[in-house]
């Protein structure tokens, strides 16, 4: 009966373990999310300044593919995030370009190509 108990209280401790990591990695997945969108406007605020008479709905910004790619298989992490900054890139009309975010949000690199 011992055993069992003692068998018992292990498997539950190693559950909540995994829920405890797991709500980790959820909020963790929440603050990336949040820091997309938010320096994700930076960069569109960045486009809309260098194109005075552009209109925010004429702007579309987007995480840089490969960037997307790594974030999503977990490869980058919030951490890597706080320290190195995201990639976005932008489109106005037949404008396209990058914007780099340091850790912070602000925009450290802009780059238009066309």
């Amino acid at each position: 009966m011992k055993v069992t108990s003692a068998l018992a209280g292990a498997c539950m401790l190693a559950l909540v373990g995994v829920a405890g990591s797991t709500a980790a990695l959820a909020d963790d997945d929440a603050k990336i999310e949040a820091r997309i969108a938010a320096w994700g406007r930076t960069c569109k605020n960045e486009v809309a300044v260098k194109f005075p008479k552009s209109v925010m709905a004429d702007i579309s910004v987007e995480v840089g593919a490969t960037l997307k790619q790594s974030i999503d298989a977990g490869e980058t992490t919030l951490k890597d995030i706080q320290k190195n900054g995201l990639s976005f890139n932008w489109q106005f009309k037949k404008h396209t370009g990058y914007c780099n975010t340091d850790g912070k949000g602000n925009v450290t690199e802009f780059v238009k190509f066309q």
